[in-house]
């Protein structure tokens, strides 16, 4: 009798229990995925649409404070260019103008040595990894509107990843430093908030158009494309107050 008792109880008292008893793991592996998907496409769907994407590499720290002088210095460019119900660097149409900027601190060879001589902290490990991601951003193609450390950019204008200012402005003008940049100290923008804290030969750049985003071989948006590089465009020929 007590071995009778005992069986009862350890069997499940209802469907729902019996249901878990058996299936468990089951359960268990599609609920993680369930919320996996869930919380992915919350993200995609949640991620804002962006005007243009800007990103610095170079040795300048820039902090909160001036990464805002130098979007608003941007904003202040597009809105004196152009009206704000027909601009066209507003690729969301939106009347604002949404930036995405990303900064990625590298250090040359030639500064690296300079801080060594100078007993400056200096990580070489760090810097070899900066130099690896802004390989995979030019690859990739997402950042447009790039502002790099000079030699950084010497290493790399010859892959072709830089569109050609006279594609972008229909001329090249005097006052550029090559065929596809400037120096942001030779334009009247670099004296602006914000841009002063780069050093001034940084040069300012356009990505060339990529046809290879995030691994998968998909044309990038032209409508989003053609925004930024008139951005760009604003951004040269904007003159302080």
């Amino acid at each position: 009798m007590q071995n009778q008792n005992e069986e009862q109880l350890s069997k499940p008292s209802s469907a729902l229990e019996n249901f878990w008893y058996h299936y468990k793991w089951h359960t268990l592996i599609i609920g993680f995925f369930v919320v996996f998907f869930i919380i992915a496409i919350a993200q995609m769907t949640g991620k804002p649409s962006y005007d243009a994407h800007i990103l610095y590499t170079g040795p300048a720290y820039l902090d909160g404070e001036t990464i805002s002088d130098i979007l608003s210095v941007m904003e202040e460019a597009s809105h004196a260019a152009a009206p704000v119900n027909d601009n066209p660097a507003d690729y969301t149409k939106d009347q604002k103008l949404n930036l995405d900027f990303n900064k990625i601190i590298y250090v040359s060879e030639a500064l690296a040595k300079q801080y060594q001589e100078d007993g400056v902290y200096f990580n070489a490990l760090t810097n070899q990894s900066s130099r690896g991601q802004f390989d995979n951003f030019i690859m990739v193609g997402e950042y447009v509107i790039l502002l790099i450390d000079q030699s950084l950019y010497q290493e790399t204008v010859d892959t072709g990843a830089f569109c050609s200012l006279e594609d972008v402005l229909g001329y090249v003008p005097e006052n550029a430093y090559d065929t596809c940049g400037f120096f942001i100290g030779d334009l009247p923008i670099g004296n602006a908030n914000g841009f002063r804290q780069l050093p001034r030969d940084t040069i300012i750049c356009c990505r060339a158009k990529s046809y290879v985003n995030n691994f998968n071989k998909k044309v990038q948006n032209e409508d989003q494309y053609a925004a930024q590089l008139a951005l760009f465009r604003q951004l040269v020929a904007y003159q302080p107050e």
